[in-house]
């Protein structure tokens, strides 16, 4: 049997069977809080090292372990919902509320920023590589009226039109990626922190 169709196999089982369907939809509605909002809840036991061992405490930051399932949760949330991040299974001490609160609000902060300076990068890459695939390409209509190295003329065609390419790659593709990314990120950075035991 072909990949393609044990593929198709598959999603069509997966589609007959209600009880092993289980969908983003699904998935909010069991975290669902008002409408658009999202609930997270964080468990820290009380034998849990809340903030990183190596960090050292001006820093204040977070057990990595923490981000990576908040991460994981939040992957399957539309960039739309609001998040509330939600510590729960100890008693916080308000100076532990504030740290904490602090150290989410900075860790998905650095990131928007993170984003926004990735985008402004791609789109200067972009630039470069079309202003150099345009000029390769005319010193390949020149050359090909003055020069008779079919070599060299076939060569500088392939450098221009690779580097158009990679700009047109740049914009439509990579830069829909990065701006996906930065929605996800602004939904981060807005999210909201609660405390319950």
């Amino acid at each position: 049997m072909k990949k393609k169709e044990i593929y198709k196999k598959r999603l069509a089982a997966l589609k007959q069977d209600i009880k092993k369907k289980y969908t983003n939809k699904k998935f909010i509605e069991e975290r669902s809080g008002d409408q658009f909002t999202t609930v997270i809840d964080v468990l820290l036991p009380e034998d849990f090292n809340i903030f990183n061992p190596l960090s050292p405490a001006k820093y204040g930051m977070l057990n990595p372990d923490i981000y990576q399932y908040i991460d994981e949760q939040v992957y399957f949330i539309p960039s739309e919902y609001d998040i509330v991040i939600n510590f729960t299974g100890r008693e916080f001490s308000s100076d532990e509320k504030d740290q904490i609160t602090k150290a989410v609000e900075k860790h998905y902060n650095l990131q928007v920023y993170d984003k926004i300076d990735d985008i402004y990068r791609n789109r200067l890459l972009g630039i470069f590589l079309l202003i150099f695939g345009i000029v390769a390409l005319a010193i390949y209509f020149l050359m090909n009226f003055r020069n008779k190295n079919l070599i060299m003329i076939e060569i500088v065609s392939i450098v221009g039109t690779f580097s158009i390419w990679e700009a047109v790659d740049c914009w439509l593709i990579q830069g829909h990626e990065r701006r996906v990314n930065l929605r996800n990120a602004l939904q981060m950075a807005h999210l909201s922190v609660t405390f319950n035991k």
